[in-house]
């Protein structure tokens, strides 16, 4: 069967899952643009079990989509992709549970242990309580860190914040492991350090994609490199075989100054038994292929000297990856991305032998492109459907049936309560935080009461603190959502969204954990300003039952505008937006209601609108329930708001989460 009969034959019938007929990774076509920006343009890879791959190129090149379309955390225009036999679309929730993912980001939460941290991704791999701790406490010894696993991350270093992070990937025994630069930003021996690591993983068997900039890492870990350039794979073999294309002696000039290398340039372009000239302005250094072997330097040393080109150092060599990248692309792999690089990738595509050093048939570059329109139409279509596990688990009857959406709904409530769990423990390691949220409801209640209660009394016809404290919870739940959308892009900005999305939990359980822990919160501060308005005189009037009912209220009208949060802060991207836009909606609608005052005492126009406030309606409801009055038609107004936000913003909030990269 030829490798189109191949890919075709796998994609339609699902085929065995085994070691012994499909390489770990194997990629066809892959295309992805981002609005006029082509960040793939039609790539091919096999990658065989137990082996590594590099993808070696510059910032913008594409290595880093390639990585989250691989890992499902993006969908492909176009192409075909499989990860360990899965279908990297239509099969990305079964195929999550069999990889790891480590990002440029370290995805990490500051305010946990490391021991924290990785019982709770082994939860959310679905380990259960007693093997994540179990596979925490041996992750630790084996990444040099059993000693810090009761310290937060916070204290962490920044070569042991990654160890941590590559432990957070392996802890539920992937069988491939994705490196999106791993050793990014750490100094020269905690790189050493983690490469270390890495080789230990390879020498156990884990097969490992890695992407990176620096050309030693690559040289160093993989047995096979692709090169990437704008898109494009300009290159793939091993090492060595790259180096090889090359074939001949470097010599390395090293000038004074800028006008050294110009005429040195003027000099060398003279000479037709050389490569291109490559230039390092930064290091003002001239790099120069030698076509006829190194007794050309005397030769090129002469002439430099007869033209009066002084030369500071001299340095011959054979190639090197740094070579093999600059010759192919003319630029730095650590440079920006440029259209010159893209203008030198089309260049060299056409010069690359089609069959590939790392072992992709020629009939897979031989591609029609009906195939191609069919394929992108498969993924098109695969695109719009839901994000459902393998089709060998589909349900055959109606008992099956049952049994898989009980086994969803106990999936759910499990990462609901470990998601939950983190957060809560967030709140405990942040007690400025807690403080903040409490001493603002409690500045409020003095303010309102001492300034302002002797005017409003006249108003209320009751003591001030009974007409203020319902609006006082009310105002603590709804400023206190705000830091729902905060806590969400900050997750964003930290990858730790991405993390959660590449594990094979319920995606909604993200949302929903981060929103009850935030109504949770709001149990302990209701309380709090209980007990400072109990002080000044404030009263409960109706019982306990009715109090109790009160603080269910409270708690669940806080939930409904965390959602509103959630999606703000889906929107906004980052904690600085999101907090400034959180001020936005919410000024507005706490001080434009009866929350402080009567909303009769309010200009006509204004009373419109506060008459129409949910939180008016939210705080006259919770007035009657602690204070007794009419009940009946705002408990039902009240409880229809939240069930209306719920229903817009929930389906909103897993949306966009969903689209979120």
């Amino acid at each position: 069967m030829n490798a189109v009969g191949y890919v075709e034959s796998i994609r339609t019938s699902g085929g065995p899952r085994t070691a012994g007929n499909r390489p770990a990774i194997l990629v066809e076509g892959l295309t992805k643009s981002y609005k006029n920006v082509h960040a793939l343009r039609g790539i091919d890879l096999e990658v065989p079990r137990g082996t590594v791959l590099g993808l070696l190129g510059q910032n913008g090149a594409g290595k880093t989509t390639a990585v989250r379309i691989l890992t499902t955390l993006l969908k492909p225009d176009g192409g075909y992709a499989e990860v360990v036999g899965f279908n990297v679309v239509k099969e990305a929730r079964a195929l999550r549970s069999h990889i790891g993912l480590t990002g440029q980001d370290m995805a990490l939460d500051d305010h946990l242990t490391g021991r924290e941290s990785l019982e709770i991704v082994g939860r959310l791999y679905h380990l259960g309580i007693r093997e994540s701790k179990k596979r925490a406490g041996e992750l630790l010894e084996r990444f040099s860190l059993g000693h810090a696993g009761g310290r937060t991350v916070k204290t962490y270093s920044g070569g042991m914040r990654r160890r941590l992070d590559l432990a957070a990937s392996l802890i539920g025994n992937p069988e491939i492991l994705f490196l999106d630069e791993p050793t990014t930003g750490l100094d020269p021996l905690s790189r050493t350090s983690l490469w270390e690591v890495i080789e230990e993983l390879v020498n156990d068997g884990t097969t490992l994609l890695l992407t990176t900039q620096y050309l030693e890492e690559a040289d160093r870990l993989a047995n096979d490199i692709a090169v990437v350039d704008s898109g494009l794979i300009i290159a793939k073999g091993t090492p060595e075989e790259l180096k090889t294309m090359i074939g001949n002696d470097i010599l390395e000039l090293t000038m004074n100054d800028a006008d050294g290398i110009n005429e040195a340039m003027s000099s060398l372009n003279e000479i037709h038994s050389i490569g291109a000239p490559q230039v390092n302005l930064a290091e003002k250094r001239i790099s120069v292929s030698l076509h006829e072997g190194s007794h050309q330097v005397s030769n090129i040393l002469r002439m430099l000297d007869e033209n009066g080109v002084t030369i500071s150092d001299i340095a011959l060599h054979r190639p090197s990856l740094d070579d093999v990248f600059l010759t192919l692309t003319g630029h730095d792999p650590s440079s920006s991305s440029s259209e010159n690089g893209a203008m030198a990738g089309h260049a060299i595509e056409g010069s690359v032998d089609s069959t590939s050093p790392d072992g992709i048939p020629n009939a897979i570059a031989a591609r029609t492109p009906t195939d191609t329109a069919e394929e992108s139409s498969t993924i098109i279509a695969a695109s719009a459907a839901p994000d459902t596990a393998t089709s060998d688990t589909t349900a055959s009857s109606p008992a099956a049936t049952t049994v898989a959406h009980a086994r969803h709904i106990f999936t759910f409530a499990g990462d609901f309560m470990t998601i939950m769990k983190r957060n809560l423990l967030r709140y405990i390691r942040l007690p400025n935080l807690i403080v903040w949220n409490t001493v603002q409801p409690v500045m409020f209640v003095l303010l309102f009461t001492y300034v302002f209660g002797g005017i409003i009394k006249f108003v209320v016809h009751q003591a001030y603190i009974d007409f203020l404290m319902p609006g006082i919870f009310i105002q603590a739940a709804v400023f206190g959502s705000t830091q729902t959308g905060i806590g969400i892009s900050e997750d964003m900005d930290k990858g730790m969204i991405d993390r959660f999305k590449s594990l094979p939990m319920a995606r909604m359980a993200v949302l929903a954990g981060r929103t009850m822990s935030d109504s949770v919160r709001n149990v302990g501060v209701v309380l709090l300003m209980t007990g400072v308005g109990a002080l000044l005189g404030f009263r409960f009037h109706n019982g306990v039952g009715l109090f109790i009912a009160a603080l269910a209220l409270v708690v669940a009208f806080g939930l409904a505008f965390s959602w509103i949060s959630a999606v703000i802060g889906l929107l906004a991207g980052d904690p600085e937006s999101t907090q400034a836009a959180g001020f936005v909606w919410i000024l507005p609608l706490t001080f434009a209601s009866s929350a402080f005052v009567p909303v009769a005492s309010m200009p006509g126009w204004l009373q419109a609108f506060a008459k129409a406030d949910p939180v008016t309606t939210a705080v006259d409801t919770l007035r009657a329930l602690i204070s007794g009055g009419a009940l009946q038609v705002s408990l039902i107004e009240t409880l229809a708001w939240i069930a209306g936000i719920l229903i817009v913003t929930a389906p909103l909030a897993v949306w966009l989460y969903m689209r979120s990269t």
